[in-house]
């Protein structure tokens, strides 16, 4: 079956469901819609970064709209579906193509057995991240200089139930796909990312071929206590990528520190990756913004960035505002 059939049953699936508000009612169907609204005032100074041209534009990143429903069957086990698209960056790479799908997949899952699905998603090399990217989705991005960050075509996807903490999770791609494709990860976790339930998050990750990529990737994040009536932590990433068609080779490190004192979150973010995967020289970046949490769904941010490249360098700085929202 094709990766277009899929996604064209799963869209029917959908709005089948979303059709269905008195079943919703008693529990027979469920559907959930949800995005995330962003604009965000951003000047680029030299123009080298992904994501955004050279210069002053408004950006709309990552905004999106999504629909995921379900279908409970018997024994405790239910169909899922989910299907986001996406506003593109407005660089000049995405000229023409300004809206862009992102998650788009169905499958099975049950309390006991956990999750799989098949279509487009994330690899769980790359949500094995967690939360140590506290510039996620915007130019700072780890992405921005390291590689695995990959949302690929016709994927079968497991994600195992909370086993006390520890979670272990795995992609194949089966290699027919508009991308250079094939390949698997493998992904286990253990603690909180959010740091809520638990004071910490450990995940290990290992990714061979998916995007033409080797590579393994190791990520800690830790409540580090309170400073007055504010909260501390922090998190470390360590990355070693190899290219499987091209000559290149190197690591990435990634250290975090967070402050949170009411409704505001100060942080900086330092990043080196010597790969030359994502750019053509190393790349170090150091990244240092504010967060103001206006609503528990309503945010407002400004970042600056600074990524020296060897021989040249670039500056940018954004204010935006974020509304993540349910319908």
């Amino acid at each position: 079956m094709s990766a277009k059939t899929v996604l064209g049953l799963l869209l029917v699936f959908v709005v089948a469901l979303s059709l269905q508000p008195a079943q919703a009612a008693n529990g027979d169907a469920h559907v959930d819609i949800y995005g995330k609204l962003e604009l965000q005032g951003l000047y680029v100074e030299q123009g080298l970064l992904r994501y955004a041209d050279q210069g002053w534009q408004i950006e709309a990143p990552s905004s999106r709209l999504g629909a995921k429903a379900s279908q409970p069957l018997a024994a405790d086990w239910s169909l899922l579906a989910v299907y986001e698209w996406q506003v593109n960056g407005l660089d000049h790479a995405n000229q023409r193509h300004r809206f862009g799908s992102r998650n788009l997949y169905a499958g099975i899952a049950n309390p006991r057995f956990g999750e799989l699905t098949f279509g487009k998603n994330d690899s769980r090399f790359k949500r094995a991240e967690g939360k140590v990217d506290l510039f996620n989705e915007t130019l700072a991005d780890l992405a921005q200089l390291t590689p695995g960050q990959d949302r690929l075509e016709n994927v079968l996807s497991y994600q195992s139930p909370d086993w006390q903490g520890l979670h272990i999770a795995t992609t194949w791609q089966s290699g027919v796909s508009d991308e250079t494709a094939g390949g698997y990860d493998v992904a286990v976790n253990y603690g909180d990312a959010t740091l809520k339930r638990q004071p910490y998050y450990v995940a290990y990750a290992r990714v061979h071929a998916l995007n033409q990529l080797d590579a393994n990737r190791l990520t800690v994040q830790h409540s580090l206590g309170h400073i007055h009536t504010g909260h501390v932590s922090g998190g470390l990433m360590w990355q070693h990528s190899k290219h499987l068609t091209k000559a290149l080779t190197g690591n990435a490190y990634l250290i975090q520190l967070a402050y949170q004192l009411q409704a505001w979150t100060y942080k900086v973010q330092t990043q080196l990756d010597t790969s030359r995967i994502r750019h053509a020289s190393i790349g170090r970046a150091i990244h240092i913004g504010a967060d103001y949490l206006q609503q528990n769904d309503m945010q407002w941010y400004v970042l600056t960035s600074y990524i020296d490249f060897v021989g040249t360098h670039d500056h940018a700085t954004a204010i935006g505002f974020r509304w993540n929202f349910k319908l």
